[in-house]
């Protein structure tokens, strides 16, 4: 049974509102719903730092203890949008809604573990620390202890976490416990109703040559590349040539790229790639640093001038395209470019579509996935039902 807001009846045999806050109070000390205020991200709006989120049963939810759980995802979220304040606050939301769900499902976990008389030995926890010593700080228990001095937790705090985590873990597979077994016939009606997802994209066995250009040494690093085409023409391999002179973090293994497709790339090397025959290796192609408006590729012939120059926004798609008649000089372009690439093409794949025998395990585990989930969110929903849930 869950509850929102501050208004609402209990029914059946659970204590008065007044009565179980005042336990809970009393539980974590008055200051909790003083707490400390700061502003929240999106709406500037004070709240409680250590305030309640929400109670499950017995338990007491801080907003500190939601934020906590959700600081990992949330820093990924920070550095991946860091230039898009609205989607990362959006993000922030989100997860923050999802840390408590999570926290509020660990709790009643934890309560129907202690109704079945559940109990987890002291020597499993010592077990698991020794593990997490070894695994993690290299065996060096002193290390651990900075550690967890440094993040302001106790070694009886750490060994309530992972308690805890032992048995979560233990009763989520304990509810999917039983083998989970996929018909054949399923397995085909998920193929043929997502083929879309077993479509594999024309692709190309790659190899690349990458010359970095700093600031100002546009016209020096154009006649080193050069003068690797050059050599190139005359017949020198493609992979020794990359090995040796070639930039990229791939340099050191010639150069190769594997198969790789189009989305792998940025398309102003893409359109350039996918069409070169195999056995054929490209032009120089020069890409000038991504704005926000996006990027230049330009395309230099055999005499270091520009042939070819195209405009691409920041999400690949071609703005214009120009050809120089006759080529120009790499000076009378709009930006420089920030580096130099050479490409060949040593095989092709055609676009096609998985059979299912391919697909035939990856399905299956699909499918036994998505039925353990199942499983698990009717367990959940159960422990739900004859729970007391509150959020503030």
């Amino acid at each position: 049974m869950a509850e929102g807001g501050l208004g609402g009846s209990l029914t059946g045999r659970r204590l008065p509102l007044s009565i179980r806050l005042g336990s809970a109070m009393r539980a974590i000390g008055a200051g909790i719903m003083v707490g400390l205020f700061t502003a929240a991200l999106a709406h500037g709006q004070p709240r409680l730092i250590n305030g309640l989120a929400a109670l499950a049963n017995d338990a007491v939810i801080t907003f500190y203890q939601v934020e906590q759980h959700a600081l990992p995802a949330v820093e990924v979220f920070a550095r991946t949008y860091v230039n898009q304040p609205e989607v990362f606050e959006q993000k922030r939301r989100e997860t923050f809604s999802r840390a408590l769900e999570d926290l509020v499902e660990r709790q009643l976990i934890m309560d129907d573990f202690k109704a079945q008389g559940g109990t987890i030995p002291d020597t499993i926890v010592e077990e698991e620390i020794k593990n997490r010593i070894r695994e993690r700080y290299g065996g060096d228990r002193a290390t651990l202890t900075r550690t967890l001095r440094e993040e302001g937790i106790t070694y009886e705090m750490l060994r309530q976490r992972i308690r805890e985590e032992l048995v979560v873990n233990y009763m989520r597979a304990k509810q999917v416990s039983q083998a989970v077994l996929v018909s054949p016939a399923k397995i085909e009606r998920y193929y043929a109703t997502n083929l879309a997802q077993f479509k594999v994209p024309e692709q190309i066995k790659l190899r690349m040559i990458i010359l970095t250009v700093p600031p100002g040494a546009a016209a020096q690093v154009l006649g080193r590349m050069r003068e690797i085409v050059a050599k190139l023409d005359e017949g020198a391999s493609f992979t020794e040539m990359a090995a040796v002179y070639s930039e990229g973090s791939t340099g050191r293994h010639g150069g190769d790229w594997d198969w790789t497709d189009r989305s792998t790339l940025k398309r102003g090397l893409a359109d350039v790639a996918f069409g070169l025959k195999v056995g054929q290796h490209s032009d120089i192609v020069g890409l000038t640093p991504e704005s926000a408006e996006g990027y230049w590729a330009y395309v230099f012939d055999r005499a270091g001038k520009v042939a070819l120059a195209r405009s691409y926004s920041a999400k690949g798609e071609l703005l214009q395209e120009k050809q120089p008649d006759p080529p120009a000089a790499l000076q009378q372009m709009p930006v420089p470019p920030e580096a130099l690439y050479v490409m060949k093409v040593e095989d092709r794949r055609p676009a096609r579509t998985r059979t299912l025998e391919e697909v035939r395990d990856e399905i299956e585990k699909t499918l036994i996935a998505s039925e353990r989930a199942r499983l698990q969110s009717r367990w959940l929903g159960r422990l739900r039902n004859k729970a007391f849930i509150r959020y503030f």
